[in-house]
């Protein structure tokens, strides 16, 4: 029998060997065999991570598999730039789907379709939207039953810039999905040390920009994911970045030739790149054969180009694509292929009014032009001079004022129209 002391001893050893991770009751331990056994505490461990491990793995893949194969979710939530889509009365809502899918905002026109039977697909409204893949499907269908009226459906962190928006509209709106500052953010806008940090991160988008400036003039109507923006730098960088991207393409034109891109950012943003190309290549186009007529006949050839992008809708018109009538020339040779008749809007007593009048047609639109120079010059049968002011001006200013003071045109707001057109596309510098 073990004595007192002996057995205090005996339970110390056996205290000891727990805190060192051995089973004191152990066989080879106790017997003093062997030396201790050691419990396998680091394989247990290991199996339980193991396992862990794979559950881990399990859920990252079932939960992945979900996220890229969410239907409903957004196209490219980076996409925010918005495409117009028309979507004609009648549609059923998988013609609709399928519009949408075709115009790339939507993932599946079947899950769109889907969604929208749940949701109530009668609720969903034909007319012309503006729609981003930024948008996911519960937003786009949330907007098409409350119709073409409204403002695009964003998710939480979005604003939208809208053509026309202020600049006071746009520091809320920012204010609004971040936590910044409203009235920073508006003053942030015109601060000269913002404007030269911004410079040096867009030098070609913001080249040529008045001392005096507006970073919002520069600012591309669309969408704009701002979480995770937490300084007025970084909300500043993230609203100039799509314009800088939209307009890069077009860099060496608009800056070699002082278009105004403000201007241009509107245009495009409002009717999309190809019809900024199309107005880009028509006054390319006709600019060299303006100068030429400006030398022969003192026009200025600024009022020129103007004058034909204005009145033939930047050659977009039935009179003008068809019959190279660029200036609405009109005429009362009925001879066969000299003219023919369309509608067209008159001012009277400042009111417009819709009327058929027989047109010029022309073999080509030099011809056009040349014959609109011509009459500039000559004037009319019952006036030769009715245009001398016209001549006379010594600027695009002036010349278009007198436009209308001689009678050219009957619209009231044709020169500020003309002027508008002439320095948006810094047509003055043909002037030289």
């Amino acid at each position: 029998m073990e004595s007192r002391k002996q057995r205090h001893q005996h339970e110390i050893k056996n205290a000891e060997a727990q805190d060192a991770g051995i089973d004191p009751f152990a066989d080879d331990y106790q017997n003093g065999k062997g030396g201790p056994r050691k419990i396998k505490r680091g394989t247990r461990n290991r199996f339980v991570a193991f396992v862990l491990l794979i559950i881990i793995v399990v859920g990252v893949f079932f939960g992945g598999k979900a996220l890229f194969t969410d239907q409903y979710a957004a196209l490219n939530p980076k996409d925010t730039t918005f495409k117009t889509v028309k979507i004609a009365s009648g549609s059923t809502s998988i013609q609709m789907a399928n519009i949408l899918q075709n115009k790339k905002i939507i993932k599946s026109a079947k899950s769109f379709n889907k969604y929208a039977q749940k949701q109530g697909a009668a609720s969903l409204q034909a007319g012309t939207y503006k729609f981003s893949p930024s948008q996911t499907v519960q937003l786009i269908y949330k907007q098409m039953t409350l119709g073409p009226g409204v403002a695009p459906q964003l998710g939480k962190g979005y604003i939208l810039v809208a053509t026309g928006q202020s600049q006071s509209q746009i520091a809320k709106n920012v204010a609004d999905e971040t936590k910044l500052s409203n009235i920073k953010v508006n003053n942030a806008f015109t601060d000269k040390t913002v404007i030269a940090k911004m410079k040096i991160k867009y030098p070609d988008l913001l080249k040529g920009m008045a001392s005096d400036g507006n970073l919002s003039d520069y600012i591309y109507p669309a969408a704009y994911d701002l979480n995770g923006v937490n300084t007025i730098n970084d909300a500043i960088t993230q609203l100039l970045a799509t314009s800088d991207k939209q307009l890069k393409p077009y860099y060496k034109d608009l800056n070699s030739d002082g278009i105004n891109k403000t201007a241009v950012i509107t245009l495009m943003a409002t009717t999309g790149k190809k019809e900024f190309e199309h107005r880009l290549a028509f006054v390319n186009k006709i600019a060299p054969y303006a100068q030429t007529l400006s030398k022969k006949y003192g026009i200025l050839a600024s009022i020129s180009i103007a004058q034909a992008a204005h009145e033939s809708n930047w050659d977009n018109s039935v009179l003008s694509s068809k019959y190279n009538n660029y200036f609405g020339v009109k005429t009362q040779d009925e001879t066969a292929g000299k003219s023919v008749v369309l509608e067209t809007t008159e001012y009277v007593d400042g009111q417009p009014e819709t009327q058929k009048a027989r047109f010029a047609v022309y073999s080509d639109w030099k011809e056009s032009m040349k014959e609109h120079a011509e009459t500039l010059v000559n004037g009319n049968t019952w006036n030769p001079t009715q245009f001398q002011d016209v001549l006379n001006a010594k600027n695009y200013k002036a010349a278009a004022k007198a436009l209308y003071k001689d009678a050219y045109a009957t619209d009231t707001n044709y020169p500020t129209l003309i002027i508008n057109l002439i320095e948006t596309w810094n047509l003055q510098r043909f002037d030289k």
